[in-house]
């Protein structure tokens, strides 16, 4: 081999020139395709949804208390006698208590149309986002002791009373609704305990707009504390 020929090639090994790397490097070579990576705009984004059943609306207690008090104020009223009377205790709590299953069925959805409340007021209603105009939340005090105890020694001196009018009055009708309230009270007691979490806040939604049946633009519900936070993330993000 001429002894320029040699010198080229040691030329090349010290600059790091190797035989086979052109091969390797036009194997390696591959078209690459990427994706559009393109933001996408706003209307077609896909909003988070958001849905809890660990709710209870406090405008259903009301609803439920006004009905269930205007119905036992009639049945003290008027009927005199005592087959009627006991009929029409068994037919007011089977209504009040499918009237209570209703109230479990209680559910809130945050979706990119607005806030959908199942069975508020026993029916559904939608709050679109355009008409939410504030949402707040606080967390619900426990109660104290001594207010607990003075809710016992209420409810002692109320069924003493009741006892007292029917003994010495001879007013039965007092004690029998009592008596038939305790199984349905206790069955209440013992779902809500099964179903619900630790319902600790209470979240305030206020419209823009008040209905005309309605005393305020604020909409209640009581939940937990992690639901209310991310309730209130989703809407105010929508807001």
């Amino acid at each position: 081999m001429p002894a320029k020929a040699i010198a080229f090639d040691r030329i090349k090994k010290l600059m790091g020139w190797c035989p086979a790397c052109r091969k390797m490097a036009l194997k390696t070579k591959y078209p690459c395709k990427f994706s559009n990576t393109s933001p996408v705009s706003g209307k077609a984004e896909n909003r988070p949804e958001f849905q809890t059943s660990n709710v209870i609306f406090p405008a259903n207690t009301t609803l439920v208390f006004v009905l269930f008090y205007t119905c036992f104020s009639l049945l003290l009223r008027y009927p005199e006698d005592i087959t009627f009377f006991l009929v029409g205790i068994f037919l007011l709590n089977i209504c009040y208590y499918f009237l209570y299953l209703k109230t479990l069925e209680a559910s809130v959805l945050v979706d990119r149309f607005g806030v959908h409340l199942h069975a508020f007021r026993l029916k559904k209603l939608g709050i679109p986002y355009e008409e939410i105009e504030s949402v707040t939340s606080h967390k619900l005090e426990k109660r104290s002791k001594k207010i607990s105890l003075l809710l016992v020694i209420g409810e002692i001196a109320l069924c003493g009373f009741f006892v007292y009018m029917a003994v010495v009055k001879g007013e039965w009708k007092p004690l029998l609704l009592l008596v038939s309230v305790f199984p349905f009270l206790l069955l209440v007691e013992r779902k809500q305990k099964t179903r619900f979490g630790d319902l600790n806040m209470q979240l305030y939604i206020k419209t823009r707009h008040k209905r005309w049946f309605e005393w305020t633009p604020y909409y209640s519900l009581i939940t937990d504390e992690a639901s209310a936070a991310e309730l209130k993330l989703i809407i105010e993000r929508h807001l």
